[in-house]
């Protein structure tokens, strides 16, 4: 899927000034030295090296440059990855930006590309292109993501907790907190880093762990207790989370 069209490396001198003015189509612009001032209606924004924006055709704003030479890589999104920020909630219309040294290193990498290309340049810098567009979505989420999850959230997870062993399903826990399922497992994801599978399994694992401390214990009970299909299973993933069996686990602990 292509990414980009008119791809532009542009140098402003210092002290420059660009008066109101819009673009026909969107447009998205990553600062690789210099930097500057940008109006947009009664707001400022200082733009220095690593910064990266997005600028919705149609919005007036005007710039102001410093007391160094700026340099700019300019590039047009596809439209399909303009769908595909604005359907997960990066607000567009806004001209969202973010600043990050991970746009430096990208934005080196194109330059090359462009200002000395080969072969096979077209298809390199489509793929650094993909990886800003990546990032840049990445960081529009974290910024989004509110600090303290809703009080129906807490009570999925409290009743993750509180039943770590039973087998739990999505629809139960979506009934429990009067939500659908599908705003459960994506809000359970967004505030928590995993799915609601792998956060039960690791519950199951942490519970099997701690069972594993009584020598007595037989390991395909533990199994069965902690919601794992045979012994085999949680060997399984018990070595995946943990690096060693449970039976090498257990003879760590005596």
């Amino acid at each position: 899927m292509p990414v980009q069209t008119n791809l532009q490396v542009r140098d402003y001198p210092a002290l420059h000034a660009m008066a109101p003015h819009m673009h026909d189509a969107p447009s998205m612009n990553i600062v690789l030295g210099g930097g500057f001032i940008e109006r947009i209606g009664m707001a400022e924004r200082h733009y220095g090296r690593g910064h990266i924006a997005i600028f919705p055709a149609g919005m007036v704003h005007s710039q102001r440059f410093g007391a160094a030479m700026t340099r700019q890589i300019i590039f047009r999104p596809d439209e399909n990855w303009l769908n595909y920020l604005g359907d997960r909630g990066t607000k567009l219309a806004d001209a969202p930006h973010l600043a990050d040294i991970a746009f430096c290193h990208l934005g080196e990498r194109l330059l090359q590309e462009i200002c000395e290309p080969d072969d096979f340049s077209a298809i390199a810098s489509e793929g650094i292109l993909m990886q800003i567009l990546a990032a840049f979505a990445r960081g529009n989420e974290g910024a989004r993501r509110p600090r303290c999850p809703p009080a129906w959230l807490r009570r999925v997870r409290d009743l993750l907790h509180a039943q770590s062993c039973a087998p739990l399903r999505i629809a139960e826990l979506a009934r429990a907190a009067g939500r659908h399922e599908v705003h459960v497992a994506r809000e359970f994801r967004r505030f928590y880093g995993a799915s609601i599978g792998d956060y039960a399994r690791k519950l199951r694992l942490e519970s099997a762990a701690l069972r594993l401390a009584d020598p007595r214990a037989d390991l395909s009970a533990v199994a069965f207790e902690c919601g794992f299909s045979s012994h085999s299973h949680l060997c399984r993933e018990f070595k995946r989370r943990f690096g060693v069996t449970p039976s090498q686990y257990r003879g760590r602990q005596t």
